[in-house]
């Protein structure tokens, strides 16, 4: 039986043969196996993603038909996102085919919350799928080019209120001059309105039991940018923010070089034993938390593909966090009354709050997992960073990044102490107060912390401090922990800005920066390099333009 849709009822693909359909209709209608031979970077735009069909099916004609080298970048919206059993019921019947990819795709399904979220299935083929409206996410596609429109989605008769003029004029804005499309439908509407947008479409023999199908191809005189030559990045600074840096250059095949004035990766704040994966949301959406949805999604997801090649330590064991007072407890209710979360990875447990996918890791480890194929040059300390001969330089040096601007960025150090703790029994999950506490890690303790100091720059670890997070995990949770329960501590300088938000992108000329991730720096750097990757090769960025804009050095400048 064929998915249909209660909300549009309609089907999700043709009763006849859906993954026979695509390859008539999107992938013969935009003859995408021809059109990508020329081509280092194709991308695929689909209104519409649903099972993801038309995603996979593409997937493996790329992997069969595409030159050695080239890329696919797949990007594609959905308003209500089905859930891997869905998804997986409904393409069951083509495990023969499909099965590999099936399996690969799902093991990596973002989680069902709003935003962009970018998947590297394979060195070749990226996935980007924006959970949203396509009013709302449109608009925010920018700097990019499209080289074929798969118009897909619910019938204009059962959803027009995305078949609209509103659609084909953004379509056009994201096509150039050799820019193809392809549809199920051939409604007049939607043929007219492609036309008037500039669109040259002709009608064509429709699948199976439809009579006709529409192909089309832009008619502007836009052009393609041109392909440049693959750049080398140097990084400044060998933290989470440079790291994640380097492990995505090398997702896109960039050369990245690594530029850490000590002997040690993750030699400063990075080099904790163990660290949360948690997300920082408002009771209303911003551009941080939507920031911050899609940061967490995107590092529960790496974590994932890191753990099936490196011991970094990584437990999804869910985040509690604890409603102390009323203010809280406003906050949590508008969380998850306000944010679109699925309340899959939402709920309230009486009045607290608990995010059932939330995990933790080592970013130590994670660190040396992420920089393991950059070049690495230790004890390299920079005194003019015009003297270095990459391409672009990005800064990821925390509070030290004034070190080399002419202007001055508001970044300040933070102290931050952590207590190791012995083991607590039943304590299976990380508990969030204000303070957190994770559980045992890999050499048999606990993490609690952290002290909030940005006032201070001495990092040897105090007994003052610990007392201090033992009062506050003990008031917070009614325990009686004492401190003969700390068997050790950590403590370092994290880095910060103004205004509590990360300051990431474009500086001037050649010049990037990642910097001030705070107390989420292991969600915020994977996201901020993923952005600034986007930047610097000129593709699609997983982020809005006001994320971007609020994310942007340019805000202080």
């Amino acid at each position: 039986m064929v998915l249909r849709s209660t909300k549009y009822n309609d089907v999700y693909f043709s009763a006849d043969n859906g993954l026979a359909e695509t390859q008539y209709v999107f992938l013969d209608g935009n003859n995408v196996s021809s059109a990508w031979q020329e081509q280092e970077q194709f991308i695929i735009a689909e209104t519409g993603f649903g099972t993801g069909l038309n995603f996979l099916a593409t997937w493996k004609l790329f992997e069969e038909t595409a030159p050695a080298g080239h890329r696919l970048h797949f990007i594609s919206f959905e308003k209500y996102p089905l859930s891997k059993g869905e998804i997986r019921e409904a393409l069951s019947v083509w495990n023969d085919e499909l099965g590999h990819y099936i399996n690969r795709y799902l093991q990596l399904y973002p989680l069902r919350v709003p935003g962009p979220h970018t998947i590297h299935l394979t060195s070749q083929v990226t996935l980007t799928i924006w959970i949203g409206d396509v009013e709302d996410i449109l608009p925010q596609w920018q700097n990019f080019k499209v080289d074929a429109w798969f118009l897909d989605g619910f019938t204009p008769a059962k959803n027009p209120e995305m078949w609209t003029d509103f659609l084909f004029n953004h379509m056009a804005r994201l096509s150039h001059s050799q820019t193809t499309l392809a549809s199920f439908t051939a409604a007049g509407h939607v043929r007219r309105g492609l036309a008037a947008a500039g669109f040259e479409v002709t009608k064509a023999k429709g699948f199976g039991r439809k009579r006709d199908m529409i192909m089309g191809r832009f008619t502007g005189e836009v052009k393609k940018p041109l392909k440049q030559p693959q750049p080398s990045v140097a990084i400044v600074g060998s933290g989470l923010a440079g790291c994640a840096l380097a492990y995505i250059a090398q997702v896109y095949g960039i050369k990245a070089t690594i530029y850490e004035a000590k002997n040690t990766l993750a030699a400063a704040a990075s080099g904790g034993k163990t660290g949360m994966i948690n997300p920082k949301l408002t009771a209303k959406p911003t551009p941080q938390s939507d920031y911050y949805t899609s940061a967490y999604a995107n590092a529960l997801r790496v974590m994932q593909q890191l753990q099936e090649m490196y011991d970094i330590d990584f437990q999804q064991c869910g985040s509690l966090h604890l409603c102390t007072d009323e203010d809280k407890d406003r906050r949590f209710k508008g969380y998850c009354d306000n944010l679109g979360w699925h309340n899959d990875h939402i709920k309230r447990e009486e009045h607290h709050l608990f995010y059932p996918d939330a995990a933790c890791v080592s970013p130590v480890k994670l660190c040396h997992a992420m920089a393991e194929h950059a070049d690495i040059r230790m004890n390299a300390r920079i005194e003019n960073i015009g003297l270095l001969k990459e391409d672009y330089i990005i800064l990821a040096n925390g509070y030290a990044v004034n070190d080399f601007l002419d202007t001055t960025l508001p970044v300040h150090s933070v102290r931050g102490q952590v207590s190791w703790i012995k083991p607590q029994g039943g304590l299976k999950r990380n508990i969030c107060f204000g303070g957190y506490m994770t559980p045992q890690n890999e050499e048999g303790f606990h993490v609690l912390g952290a002290s909030f100091q940005p006032w201070e720059t001495n990092i040897d670890v105090t007994k003052e401090d610990h007392i201090d997070n033992l009062d506050r995990y003990n008031t917070a949770t009614n325990n009686a922990l004492s401190y003969n329960d700390v068997v050790g501590g950590w403590a370092a300088l994290r880095s910060s800005s103004k205004d509590r938000f990360p300051i990431v992108g474009h500086l001037n000329q050649n010049i990037y920066c990642s910097v001030a991730h705070g107390s989420h720096g292991i969600i915020s750097s994977l996201m901020a390099a993923e952005i600034i990757m986007a930047q610097i090769m000129g593709g699609p960025a997983p982020a809005s333009e006001s994320v971007l804009r609020a994310l942007s050095p340019e805000r202080f400048l």
